[in-house]
């Protein structure tokens, strides 16, 4: 087998070199513009590739069985029609403001499968929510995600450990939700709150835009929200350098810190009658590695999922975010269990 990793950045390295050190039988190649600093493996190598052309992308991805995308966020939605295109399934990280369940006929007709939004959130917090759901359908989905600095201290409780230039766009981006099971759209920062996160502490929350596939794939839900973790006070410091424009300049001064010291929180809450099910991951930057948390649960979810697809998992043709893949128990213990082997760790509460 071959397959083609999209991207060789922040997150297309890592899951490069972590399907080479899985799948040793296995090609692992990286198309980018740029040599990127990848692991000495013998099955592990850079392909140069500008991948800005779709027609481009579809004619190299033909070259192997399986792609996977971790592209930027303008390219995310050309790597997913360059798949549909070579008739190629992809796994994809990359974020695209485009709606990907748009190319789900397309995806059917070519005979493959789109798995999208395969990192964090959305992702790994669809995965959960999928799965929590499988006795039926519930009345409420609430999912709590954030990376910030371990060290609350530091200037915006911030640490940099992905694009500053799609951070700013997720802070501008209005928040889709649904409230009384229609759709709704209302200010990122909108109903700014407190969470106690077991394990970490008091944390402030806001409403953003991660519910994505969420809200079509789920749609007798009747209230579903994503929050936003950060550490209390982020959000009043942070909205002045918005308005301002100096967010960029400002971050990229203060917010970079070699190592990045960080930590990630997701707590994925689902309600059912007087039933709550709530899974939460916690993670910290990995010294021994050199991996930050926000890398080990984004790209190590996009890598366990490829690793699933490559072992003869995964799904009938279509557009199949995670959501979807989670009611499959043995698809998610097979997720679930390569994360575990790398310390990523989902912690289970069923309530009543």
């Amino acid at each position: 087998m071959k397959i083609l990793v999209l991207g060789g950045g922040q997150q297309g390295r890592v899951i490069a070199t972590d399907l080479a050190y899985k799948l040793e039988s296995t090609q692992i190649e990286v198309a980018d513009v740029r040599r990127p600093e990848l692991a000495p493996r013998g099955n592990l190598r850079w392909v140069e590739a500008d991948l800005a052309d779709v027609s481009g992308m579809a004619r190299r991805l033909r070259e192997y069985d399986l792609a996977v995308g971790a592209l930027p966020s303008q390219l995310g939605f050309g790597a997913m029609q360059a798949a549909i295109e070579a008739k190629r399934t992809l796994v994809d990280v990359s974020f695209c403001v485009e709606d990907p369940l748009s190319l789900d006929a397309d995806a059917k007709r070519a005979g493959i499968t789109l798995y999208p939004d395969c990192g964090l959130a959305p992702g790994l917090s669809h995965l959960c929510a999928g799965h929590a759901a499988a006795e039926g359908v519930p009345d409420e989905i609430t999912i709590y995600v954030g990376g910030v600095a371990q060290d609350r201290s530091r200037p915006y409780g911030y640490v940099v450990t992905w694009s500053v230039e799609d951070l700013l766009q997720e802070y501008k981006r209005p928040a889709r939700v649904v409230r009384d099971g229609l759709p709704a759209t209302v200010p990122v920062f909108d109903d700014l709150d407190r969470v106690q996160v077991p394990g970490v502490g008091e944390m402030e929350s806001f409403l953003s835009d991660g519910l994505r596939t969420l809200i079509a794939t789920m749609p007798k839900v009747r209230t579903m929200t994503e929050r936003t973790l950060r550490w209390p006070g982020h959000a009043d410091l942070v909205r002045p350098l918005i308005a301002s424009g100096t967010f960029l300049d400002e971050f990229r001064e203060k917010c970079i810190e070699h190592p990045p010291v960080d930590l990630v929180v997701m707590m994925t809450v689902v309600k059912r009658g007087v039933r709550v099910r709530r899974a939460t991951l916690i993670d910290r930057y990995d010294p021994a590695t050199g991996l930050t948390a926000m890398a080990r649960t984004t790209a190590l979810t996009t890598s366990a999922v490829t690793q699933w697809v490559a072992g003869g998992g995964g799904s009938s043709a279509g557009v199949k975010p995670l959501e979807l893949v989670g009611p499959d128990v043995r698809a998610y213990a097979a997720i679930g269990g390569v994360l575990n082997r790398h310390g990523v760790r989902i912690q289970w509460d069923w309530g009543i």
